[in-house]
């Protein structure tokens, strides 16, 4: 099912004998769990298509929509996401994902320490992308809940090591923040 199908899957609403969907999964694939208010709502795709979304996990309609749920309560499609649905279900990570991916789309890890991080970083100071993800793992690990200071010793330690300056890696973490921002 493709992302404009899961979007018709989330807007169809049947006259008589809807398959009930969280709302939240139907609009979102945001990591906010739905209010009990929310939870179930007579938004669905036609029967056809929720049925066929099942049989081809080879699974009944009723274990799709436990996994679907229990995707959404993770995250959607991450990795929490994927394993949830994977153990509501029963199925296999490989279907797990397929199917989390028809519904909630594509995953994007915009993570400071994930891939695409650790490339726009490499890319911003000239550096390995194995030197900058490692460089980004131990700003992490000194990042408290207002971010890193850039004066302290330990962020000094890391923009040494990758050959630059506090302030310039300072700079190319603001400009690699942007990049994962889409800005």
């Amino acid at each position: 099912m493709s992302i404009s199908h899961a979007r018709l899957f989330a807007v169809s609403v049947l006259a008589a004998g809807a398959i009930v969907l969280p709302a939240a999964i139907a609009y979102s694939s945001s990591p906010a769990t739905p209010s009990p208010s929310t939870t179930k709502a007579s938004i669905s795709a036609t029967s056809a298509e929720f049925a066929a979304l099942a049989a081809s996990a080879g699974i009944s309609e009723s274990r799709l929509q436990d996994g679907l749920v229990a995707a959404k309560k993770a995250g959607g499609n991450n990795p929490d996401g994927v394993t949830a649905f994977a153990a509501a279900t029963g199925v296999s990570p490989a279907t797990s994902q397929r199917v989390v991916t028809s519904v909630f789309g594509e995953h994007v890890d915009r993570s400071i320490t994930g891939p695409s991080a650790a490339d726009a970083l490499a890319a911003r100071l000239g550096v390995s992308a194995a030197a900058a993800q490692s460089a980004l793992h131990r700003i992490a690990a000194l990042s408290g809940k207002d971010g890193v200071d850039p004066g302290s010793p330990g962020f000094a330690a890391i923009a040494h090591d990758l050959g630059t300056t506090p302030a310039g890696l300072a700079s190319a973490l603001d400009a690699m923040k942007r990049v994962q921002a889409g800005k």
